[in-house]
């Protein structure tokens, strides 16, 4: 459903009104039953000659519970006990919340354009990819990055516009601020390698799940730590959701970092949910590792 985010913008407010020994509590629940919030979430935060400003308390509000909703704030406030409403009585504000005081006939019209627009910016981010690399052997040049071309390419055939972002550093802290900017800047999908294994330096899932602890995070094995090189019970990717973007940790080697990538372009293909894309790429590499177990093993770097 779509909701309009205020952005900063909650306060509206009322001219040619003044009030007289009314209750507050009345008024700001009048107020929050016309927009369809709960009494909690409006409040009265100025009241002056002539004027009265509330807040919403709120992020986010649905469109068809604010849109043309100015004349029914300005009905039921003037049937409130010590509400005197003055001949030019009317609701301003900025931003979103400038749509309150839209004429009820223009509504249908106004909630049909924004949500076509909603659909043609959610539609343009999710097309746009950023993709980092991860890890101080990176970053030192002692490895060569070949899995941000290989997922860049793969990206730009399937109709993405793909950039790479850079390499993130071996701290959960500094990589999540690096992808939350990263969201910041429109981006719809957000792909890291590396840094999903055992080892004290491994912290892409931990960045990940800074941002969204709810993130999908499916072993790809388990093992027990030894407190020498592996210091976590195994391996790990992740998928999760900011909003309309992805945000996916896929393997540092490069013929996982392949299989994770394909998986994902799949099911993004097919429009599953970021729990199936989660299990779908953990399940390929699994079974890469069992073929590979099978043969007599391999070391995950």
């Amino acid at each position: 459903m779509l909701e309009w985010d205020l952005l900063e913008k909650t306060t509206f407010w009322i001219d040619d009104i003044d009030l007289d020994n009314a209750n507050l509590g009345q008024v700001a629940e009048v107020a929050a039953q016309a927009l369809g919030l709960l009494p909690e979430e409006v409040m009265v935060v100025d009241v002056r000659p002539g004027l009265l400003a509330f807040d919403i308390l709120q992020k986010k509000v649905k469109p068809e519970a604010v849109a043309g909703k100015g004349e029914s704030i300005l009905q039921g406030l003037a049937s409130l006990q010590g509400v005197l409403m003055g001949p030019n009585a009317a609701i301003h504000s900025e931003g979103v919340l400038g749509f309150i005081a839209l004429d009820p006939k223009e509504v249908g019209e106004v909630l049909r354009t924004s949500a076509d627009q909603a659909r043609q910016v959610s539609e343009a981010v999710a097309r746009r990819a950023i993709v980092f690399a991860s890890g101080t052997e990176v970053i030192a040049g002692k490895i060569e990055d070949t899995n941000s071309p290989y997922i860049m390419q793969q990206l730009e055939k399937q109709g993405f516009t793909a950039r790479f972002g850079g390499v993130l550093e071996d701290n959960a802290k500094l990589a999540s601020a690096r992808i939350e900017e990263a969201l910041e800047a429109g981006f719809g999908l957000v792909i890291t390698t590396g840094g999903v294994g055992a080892e004290d330096k491994d912290y892409s899932i931990e960045a990940i799940l800074r941002l969204d602890p709810q993130a999908f995070t499916p072993w790809i094995l388990k093992f027990t730590p030894d407190y020498r090189r592996h210091h976590k019970e195994g391996v790990r990717i992740a998928v999760g959701q900011m909003g309309i973007a992805r945000i996916v940790a896929l393997p540092g080697p490069h013929e996982e970092a392949i299989l994770g990538c394909n998986s994902l372009l799949t099911g993004l293909a097919q429009g599953l949910d970021a729990e199936s894309i989660a299990e779908s790429i953990a399940a390929v590499i699994r079974e890469r590792w069992r073929q590979a177990m099978k043969n007599g093993g391999y070391k995950h770097e």
